[in-house]
């Protein structure tokens, strides 16, 4: 199993980034949850997702805003999903 590690500059550096991206990823997934709570969990969600991918970091601001809504639309309906799903 490979190991990740980060250093804390490329931390620092990442969370720069999102945090561009953060009031965005709120927005978008309230506007599609209608829910406080859920979309701040969906926001979360595609943030935690997007520390991980370092390709998000190579690409353009333009680019980097197409990816956080297509993942916040994803880890949306997830969250919808499992919401509307009756529990087992």
């Amino acid at each position: 199993m490979k190991q990740i590690t980060i250093t804390n500059r490329e931390l620092l550096r990442k969370a720069a980034v999102l945090r561009q991206h953060e009031a965005y990823a709120y927005q978008a997934s309230y506007y599609l949850l209608e829910d406080e709570p859920l979309a701040a969990r969906a926001a979360s969600d595609t943030l935690a997702a997007l520390l991980q991918d370092d390709s998000f970091y190579i690409l353009s601001l333009e680019l980097q805003k197409q990816q956080v809504k297509r993942m916040v639309i994803k880890h949306a309906l997830q969250i919808k999903v499992s919401v509307l799903q009756p529990s087992q």
